[in-house]
């Protein structure tokens, strides 16, 4: 009897124990679901703060997510993504740019991240690329206003035309492109007073064969050091003697011929007349620069000179009209090194060289 009691003990205690073991599992499992659903609800509270761009609240609700799933890659890729933009805009307000447009790149290469933020990056970098544009076209302008204040009306012409050759379609641009060409027309009408000028003053100038040289600046400086005396208003004959005492001194001193470029310099236009015409080397010069920047050397004057054995400076301005007078436009002052087809060009903003960039519109 005594057997049969310890043996009914022995399977109450066992049945108990299951019991508490179900209730042990059961509370496991409860706590288990409700960590679930929490993450679950951070989660779409984060994704919804991104959609009503409250990205403070999305950084919250992401952290809170990982509060209740510790290390989970999705909350962490949001909330990484959002912290991202959070620092994007605040540097952009900032107006550091480049670290702003760093982050907001981040913000969009996530791919595996929030696609309203991936949106909002996109229309940040737009922001920050229209910014950094508009400084640069501004310093453009600036520069142009004050050549042409300084009474530099050919480099204050190529610089206005310069900024006016970019895409300045954008609305944020419309103020900066009407003053640009309120300048451009001041320039011009100014161009066109002073060739009237000094057409007044020296009528050998207009009939000159020597339009390039008395245009160039490069001219102008060689011409001054060595006669004392202004090329504009110098005669044709001075200006051909000088010419001819320039190529005898670099044919005595180099073996090479380099004089200046003759008003027909530029209309050379075949490998076989180069190598008959004793400026060749020149004309090689022109043609490679000419292929290189897209201006053609019979629309445009070219100036040559000589810096060493393997480096020109090269200057290039562009002819036209203004009412009914023939003005010079600066295109660029570039250099240009044969041995390895190099070029640079002058920044008319610092006066630095720097490696030519050809865009669409041949700038």
């Amino acid at each position: 009897m005594k057997q049969v009691k310890n043996k009914v003990s022995v399977v109450l205690v066992m049945v108990m124990s299951l019991f508490v073991l179900a209730a042990c599992n059961n509370g496991s499992g409860e706590a288990t679901t409700s960590k679930n659903d929490q993450y679950d609800t951070a989660m779409r509270e984060g994704q919804l703060a991104i959609s009503n761009k409250d990205y403070t609240e999305a950084e919250k609700s992401f952290e809170k997510a990982l509060s209740y799933k510790e290390k989970d890659t999705k909350a962490t890729t949001f909330l990484d993504q959002t912290k991202n933009y959070i620092k994007a805009e605040s540097d952009f307000k900032a107006e550091k740019l480049d670290q702003a447009k760093t982050e907001a790149t981040n913000v969009v290469n996530e791919k595996k991240g929030s696609n309203d933020l991936i949106k909002a990056g996109e229309s940040l970098l737009a922001k920050i690329e229209a910014t950094t544009n508009k400084e640069v076209y501004q310093a453009l302008y600036d520069t142009s206003k004050k050549q042409f204040d300084a009474g530099k009306l050919d480099d204050a012409a190529g610089t206005i035309d310069e900024l006016l050759a970019k895409d300045l379609t954008a609305a944020n641009f419309n103020s900066l492109k009407q003053e640009a060409e309120a300048l451009k027309v001041k320039i011009n009408q100014a161009q066109a007073a002073l060739v009237k000028e000094q057409q007044q003053q020296q009528q050998a100038t207009t009939s000159s064969k020597y339009k390039t040289e008395r245009n160039s600046e490069l001219a102008a400086a060689e011409f001054k050091k060595a006669t004392g005396k202004d090329i504009k208003q110098a005669t044709d004959d001075e200006i051909a003697a000088w010419l001819a005492q320039k190529s005898d001194s670099e044919k005595a001193t180099t073996g090479t011929i380099d004089s200046s470029s003759s008003s027909d310099s530029s209309a050379a236009s075949s490998d076989s007349s180069a190598a008959t015409n004793p400026d060749s080397e020149k004309i090689k010069i022109i043609t490679a620069v000419s292929g290189l920047t897209g201006y053609s050397y019979t629309d445009n004057q070219y100036y040559v000179t000589k810096e060493n054995a393997d480096l020109f400076q090269v200057e290039i301005r562009h002819a036209h009209t203004v009412d009914g007078t023939e003005i010079s436009n600066m295109v660029g002052m570039f250099q240009y090194t044969p041995s390895t087809g190099g070029l640079e060009k002058m920044d008319p903003i610092t006066g630095e060289y720097g490696p030519f960039k050809k865009d669409n519109t041949g700038v």
